[in-house]
């Protein structure tokens, strides 16, 4: 019978291979045989380590894909505001500083004037003397001071006038002196002698008061402009050329007026077309040259204004009531057609009532405070956005876009929700 291979029985070859290389181990005592060591044969894990960096990597877009989205969402809201479209056709009256729910108006006012040499002759001599009126203050004594017609009284540049007509100026009272107003009139012929009241500066001096203690006591200051002074030969110009020209002057002074007019009119106010009156000046031709003259015009202007929301809450008062306070635009109410119907009575300057018709249509839009809207909408989810819209009177219809389409919420902040407008059908 054959004898059994056991493990002990194999006695390994002395050929050495690559999976079998002595190694020397050391020890404290050598030992008399090398011992060799087996290793282990490792198996491929590589298939591994590429599935757990799919999945990190995978992770890693998630996550900055939704990072992004954050950073790059925005919300385009379509906003359909509420409009009221209807026509005026009425006649209203309005007062000057109106209370107790009546229409009311403003009064601006310009001045200015025109020159222009025309063709002339020359004629006789003339000479008038210029006219104004001043004040004259008693700050000398409790006792009224009386002055003769004809006092002479001394402007800042030493030129002489004299008072028109005999007064007695009040005494003072207490620090304030007594005042009473007297016509005066240039002691001699000349445009020199005429004055305007922002020209002048200081006070009359009575002449014959100088050296004594009433020279500073009793004075004048001027109350009105002091006009009308001239010398020189009265110039003689064609009628016809005289008409032309002032006509003229008068069309382009109307035309400056009304533009100075519009000009300083302040902002949500509306000035009309009609809604002022000119009243012009016309000066004697003064001589420029041995040939010709210089005709001068001037004119000044009153108009009415009218506070815009106040008219048409005036107005159209029923159309208003469906906007909420201060809550909406007005278009048309500058295009209105505007006519006088007290033309002959109505003076602004005194501020007389004005009647008027005004024609047209108009439209109001709703509007709201675009920034507060965007700060309530920010970090909202989309369905709950109608609980936002339904605040606002003003708007009729509203629609909101999100991007990235996954989103559905509203970005949190207000920079990335954009407002846009529709209008809305008819």
């Amino acid at each position: 019978m054959p004898r059994k291979k056991i493990v002990q029985d194999i006695v390994p070859s002395e050929r050495r291979t690559i999976r079998n290389i002595p190694i020397k181990e050391q020890r404290s005592e050598p030992s008399a045989e090398p011992v060799f060591v087996k290793r282990p044969v490792k198996k491929n894990k590589g298939g591994g380590k590429y599935f757990l960096s799919f999945i990190i990597v995978s992770i890693c877009v998630a996550v900055i894909g939704i990072a992004l989205s954050f950073s790059y969402s925005k919300a385009v809201v379509t906003i359909t505001p509420k409009v009221s479209d209807f026509d005026i056709d009425g006649t209203f009256t309005a007062k000057k500083d109106a209370q107790n729910g009546d229409l009311g108006y403003e009064v601006v006012s310009v001045s200015d004037e025109i020159k222009q040499d025309v063709a002339a002759t020359k004629g006789s001599l003339v000479e008038t003397k210029a006219k104004g009126a001043v004040i004259l203050y008693n700050n000398f004594s409790v006792t009224a001071q009386t002055l003769v017609a004809g006092t002479r009284l001394s402007d800042s540049r030493g030129l002489i006038y004299r008072t028109s007509k005999t007064v007695s100026i009040p005494g003072k009272k207490s620090t304030t002196p007594g005042n009473i107003e007297v016509p005066i009139v240039a002691d001699m012929a000349g445009e020199e002698y005429n004055s305007g009241l922002s020209e002048l500066k200081g006070d009359f001096k009575i002449v014959a008061y100088k050296g004594t203690s009433k020279y500073d006591t009793l004075y004048a200051r001027l109350k009105t402009d002091i006009a009308g002074g001239f010398s020189g030969n009265k110039m003689t110009v064609d009628p016809a050329v005289l008409e032309s020209a002032t006509k003229t002057l008068k069309d382009s002074l109307q035309a400056r007026i009304i533009s100075k007019l519009q000009s300083i009119v302040p902002k949500d106010y509306i000035l009309y077309d009609g809604a002022y009156t000119i009243e012009y000046t016309e000066s004697e031709p003064v001589m420029k040259r041995e040939n010709s003259a210089e005709i001068n015009i001037g004119a000044v202007s009153y108009a009415a204004i009218f506070k815009s929301d106040s008219l048409i809450k005036y107005i159209a008062g029923k159309e208003i009531k469906k906007f909420p306070s201060d809550t909406y635009t007005i278009d048309g109410d500058e295009a209105l057609q505007f006519k006088i119907s007290n033309g002959k009575d109505f003076k602004a300057a005194k501020g007389t009532p004005l009647i008027f018709t005004l024609k047209g249509p108009i439209s109001i839009t709703g509007a709201f405070p675009e920034e507060k809207l965007k700060d309530e909408l920010k970090g909202i989810r989309l369905k709950d956005s109608n609980i936002v819209f339904e605040k606002y009177a003003s708007i009729s219809n509203a629609n909101a876009l999100i991007t990235p389409f996954w989103m559905r919420a509203f970005p949190n902040s207000p920079d990335k929700i954009i407002i846009e407008y529709k209008t809305p059908k008819n």
